[in-house]
């Protein structure tokens, strides 16, 4: 338990806590959060693919939405897009959102806020879920993990050598590179990491992992049908600041188009691929206007003060860690600068 976990233990245990929330409740509150989940933990306790992105479990994720029904209420896209604009938020209010679009969002998440009458943002790559492609950090994970050689190298963008004496910190290495590398051909580079790996990949192979690992556009239209928003995750996840023109187009409007042909509603909000927020200078601020969004939400990055200028295209939002404990949740939305870095945060987001 890290010296954060143990002081709001403590102070859940003398009720200082308890008396913050009190006073929460009878004063508009400093500050918005937002929350971010992807995807719960496998059944059977083994993971094929990316553990970085495993948030919660589904009991752990039922008491964290009951504690926020208690003392928190709960917005979607309308109020973020209301407090973007700078009209005035709900008391205390909170949001939760899941990022990618992965099933069990479908067959754990919402019959959980269902049962609570909870309200959550799923943010979508909408070209992966169509086309029931792998999201490609999955992918690499699941080749570092099955790879029985002792070192991958690549020519491809340029020569480099991964050890796997380490395979976390060689898939760490891998994803870095895929996040950072301007024009990356994609399934080039993931074609050349599976052969170097000796590890079997086809498109069969992947939309069997598609089936399922990812919602299709059925769950999605239920999930618009119970009340929750859908909105934009780009369309294949890939990180924008890296994209030419041309990509970053249809990774934009691509998938607001997507969304609003298979769900009728077309994207307002956009959470960045990797969650890193745009700088005030970004070009990706340009195109986002040009598709037509008016917010974008970052990762990883925490609370949003209430008494300041908001920029639309940074709203900010915390990470959620395995087995987080309810003390502690209620602690860092309470008391931001109790809240945690996230260890996955190079993985994607």
């Amino acid at each position: 338990m890290s010296r954060r976990q143990r002081l709001a233990s403590l102070l859940h245990q003398t009720g200082v806590m308890r008396a913050a929330l009190a006073l929460r409740s009878s004063m508009p509150s400093p500050w918005l959060s937002v929350l971010t989940y992807h995807r719960f933990p496998s059944p059977s306790g083994q993971d094929l693919f990316d553990d970085e992105v495993v948030d919660v479990t589904p009991e752990c994720f039922e008491r964290q939405i009951v504690a926020l029904k208690k003392h928190f209420t709960l917005v979607g896209v309308d109020e973020l897009c209301a407090f973007a604009a700078g009209r005035l938020l709900p008391p205390n209010a909170v949001a939760v959102t899941f990022d990618d679009g992965y099933l069990d969002n479908y067959e754990i998440a919402l019959p959980i806020l269902k049962r609570h009458g909870a309200k959550a943002v799923f943010f979508l790559s909408t070209g992966c879920i169509g086309e029931r492609r792998m999201y490609w950090w999955d992918r690499v994970a699941y080749i570092v993990k099955r790879t029985p050689v002792s070192q991958i190298k690549l020519t491809y963008p340029f020569p480099v050598e991964f050890g796997l004496a380490n395979r976390p910190l060689a898939l760490e290495r891998i994803l870095r590179l895929m996040k950072t590398q301007p024009g990356l051909d994609l399934e080039r580079f993931l074609d050349e990491l599976a052969h170097a790996a000796e590890v079997a990949w086809s498109q069969k192979i992947e939309r069997t992992f598609a089936e399922q690992l990812l919602m299709t556009w059925d769950h999605v239209r239920e999930l618009h049908r119970a009340g929750m928003d859908v909105e934009s995750h780009t369309r294949t996840h890939r990180v924008l600041d890296t994209l030419p023109p041309a990509d970053l187009e249809d990774e934009l409007a691509g998938s607001r188009a997507d969304l609003a042909r298979e769900v009728g509603v077309p994207a307002r909000a956009l959470a960045y691929p990797v969650g890193n927020a745009l700088g005030r200078n970004s070009p990706i601020r340009a195109a986002m206007v040009q598709a037509g969004y008016e917010i974008g939400l970052s990762s990883n990055t925490g609370s949003n003060p209430l008494n300041g200028p908001v920029d639309r295209f940074d709203i900010r939002r915390q990470a959620v860690g395995l087995n987080l404990s309810e003390a502690y949740l209620l602690a860092m939305l309470t008391l931001p600068s109790l809240a945690h870095k996230h260890p996955g945060q190079l993985a994607a987001d």
